[in-house]
């Protein structure tokens, strides 16, 4: 008897395991973020409000929050995303729209994307595409993935448009892509893949093109010199920040381009902050923690596939593109290698609605985790 309990209390203590690489690289990418949240806002939080500390003290309440978050999520059975996956896709349009009712929604730079609740601001194209894809792991889980695609893009495709009104393109651009990249690994058919890969590049096209403030940002992109006070100001401003950090940076707190010269430091443009204060060799740390994050989630992906926790398995694929794509989009942007877009560094930039999601993910991949040792456990007991 003695024996049989303590293998069972072996067993429960297993079940609560999680991956502690991965959630110190969160935590390692998390820490670095509020450092330089706090190096680039100082000033610019002086000026603004007269508080130096305003902006890390909301920050501060972001990240408490995301905690909170991430520790109630990493309780929920994973078996309630999916048995409420309709609910998801509903919540997912409802919050897509409800920002177009006066009174509701806030306009910024001619943008309508945030949901104005008084105390809060949400971005709703960072939930909202979250919900979407928990719906689709769901729906390709319980159907075959070739039969299942039409159904899922018309889903994807319809948030995109509603996101288009919202003037997000780059929202709309990384939903597209977690999507396709989900829709690969889970199995699609090549033709189909590729055949509507190249459908969805030809309707984004008209959108740039059609769109003056669009077309401007790509010929900035492309020669950033022909309008240095305007379209290229942003990217010419991070382009010195990348040539006056060199290889190991002014040292913390020492950015000149943070002084309002260049814009976003503290959201759109923090890698380049990193880089001019802290280094290209620091730069390179932070791309390598995304790089084992990305393998970690991967392996998580690969071994809840192994223990038929399909749902789980999609579940983290998903979550895995969609903290990578949008790490690269920025340090693309960032680097000039993409056309400047508002995106943020997971885990590193200002805080707000997408921080919350990616401690949203976190919490996911701990329960999940969770119900991988589970599963195992089981087994495990069931051998006995």
């Amino acid at each position: 008897m003695l024996i049989d309990y303590i293998k069972k209390r072996i067993l429960i203590s297993e079940s609560r395991d999680i991956d502690h690489t991965l959630i110190l690289s969160f935590a390692a990418l998390t820490g670095i973020g509020f450092v330089m949240v706090t190096s680039a806002t100082l000033d610019y939080s002086y000026q603004k409000t007269s508080n130096p500390f305003f902006f890390i003290f909301k920050h501060s309440i972001f990240l408490i929050l995301g905690l909170i978050l991430a520790s109630i999520i990493s309780r929920v059975r994973l078996s309630f995303y999916n048995d409420y996956g309709k609910l998801f896709l509903l919540l997912s349009f409802l919050l897509s729209i409800i920002i177009f009712i006066p009174g509701l929604g806030r306009e910024v730079n001619g943008a309508k994307r945030w949901l104005d609740l008084g105390f809060i601001t949400i971005q709703v194209a960072e939930i909202s595409r979250l919900f979407l894809m928990i719906w689709v792991c769901g729906y390709i889980t319980r159907n075959n993935i070739n039969d299942s695609f039409n159904k899922c893009l018309f889903m994807v495709a319809i948030l995109s448009l509603i996101i288009i009104f919202q003037r997000d393109l780059g929202s709309v651009i990384l939903l597209i892509a977690t999507f396709f990249s989900l829709m690969l690994i889970s199995g699609l058919n090549l033709k189909k893949f590729f055949t509507y890969i190249f459908i969805a590049i030809l309707a984004i096209i008209p959108l740039i093109i059609f769109q003056p403030y669009r077309l401007k940002r790509i010929i900035s992109f492309l020669n950033p010199w022909d309008d240095p006070t305007g379209s290229g100001f942003q990217l010419i401003q991070s382009f010195l920040a990348f040539g006056k950090g060199g290889l190991f940076g002014l040292g913390l707190g020492s950015s000149v381009q943070k002084l309002f010269y260049l814009p976003e430091s503290y959201n759109d443009f923090i890698f380049a902050l990193v880089a001019e204060e802290l280094g290209l060799l620091f730069s390179l740390l932070i791309i390598i923690i995304f790089f084992i994050i990305f393998l970690r989630i991967f392996r998580l992906g690969n071994k809840s596939r192994q223990n038929e926790l399909f749902f789980a398995s999609n579940l983290t694929y998903m979550i895995g593109f969609l903290i990578t794509f949008q790490a690269i989009i920025h340090i693309m942007v960032n680097i000039g290698l993409a056309p400047t877009k508002g995106m943020g560094l997971p885990f590193i930039s200002y805080g707000g609605t997408n921080l919350l999601v990616m401690f949203i993910c976190i919490g996911l991949l701990i329960r999940i985790q969770i119900e991988n040792r589970q599963k195992i456990s089981q087994g495990v007991q069931r051998s006995y």
